[in-house]
């Protein structure tokens, strides 16, 4: 009887420990973010080895658009108030043509991926359906475009991709391969608005603060809004910046 005791007790420890350093490393990736490495640096990113992407594979595969395959490199998902209910972070996301059978990276390098959808309009198989539904995006039209919100430079400077840095927007067409940012330089991500007319994406978005510095050595400056809307058009890949909202 002791013996059974000991082991579900080593079983319950076990377990609680397993669930423990899932969770740590869920939130040290989202709250640290991604480690940046320079080329030639004893530091090396960390290959994506089997093991790795047995996870992302099983659970967060999808099909969309009945072609192509996607699924996340170190995917953590956070549930949020609004309209996604969801936000995918992860560090890369690999598309897979199913008529070719080719892979690809959209990152060339590990970055600090906040989110990525598609429209809610899309057609798509997936055997797990709750996943279909964690990437598509309600009162949003996208066409066969996938949306991405990511950290790639370190604005900050603190050597790290994370939720401190600028916010950027991409939009990705899986039947060019193009992997295009759309939003006017200096400029970051505050939230989507829903309904605004098909292939068509209106943002709000914010200027990012100028050090001390760079201020001084400007004379004449074009005054920017601080805050304002930025309209996409996806078909024809043009933005326009609101200059006085």
């Amino acid at each position: 009887m002791e013996k059974i005791r000991l082991g579900v007790y080593t079983f319950g420890i076990v377990i609680v420990g397993i669930l423990v350093f899932t969770l740590s490393k869920s939130w040290f990736i989202l709250d640290r973010g991604v480690e940046l490495v320079e080329p030639g640096s004893s530091k090396e990113e960390p290959l994506m080895t089997p093991a790795d992407r047995s996870g992302d594979l099983l659970n967060h595969s999808v099909v969309l658009w009945e072609r192509y395959l996607f699924y996340p490199f170190e995917l953590s998902r956070e549930t949020v108030a609004g309209h996604r209910k969801t936000l995918n972070h992860a560090r890369n996301l690999t598309v897979v043509d199913l008529e070719s059978g080719n892979p690809r990276k959209l990152f060339h390098r590990n970055v600090y991926i906040w989110d990525y959808f598609t429209g809610a309009d899309v057609v798509g198989e997936t055997t797990e359906e709750s996943e279909l539904d964690s990437v598509l995006a309600s009162g949003i039209s996208t066409g066969k475009n996938l949306i991405l919100i990511g950290m790639t430079e370190d604005t900050n400077k603190d050597g790290f991709l994370n939720q401190k840095d600028r916010k950027q927007v991409f939009v990705y067409n899986p039947v060019n391969t193009n992997l295009v940012g759309i939003l006017p330089k200096k400029y970051s991500l505050e939230k989507f608005l829903t309904s605004p007319g098909k292939e068509r994406l209106v943002m709000i978005v914010s200027l990012e603060e100028e050090k001390e510095e760079s201020k001084k050595k400007k004379s004449v400056t074009v005054k920017l809004p601080e805050i304002t809307f930025y309209i996409y058009d996806i078909r024809s890949g043009r933005g326009t910046l609101v200059e006085r909202p």
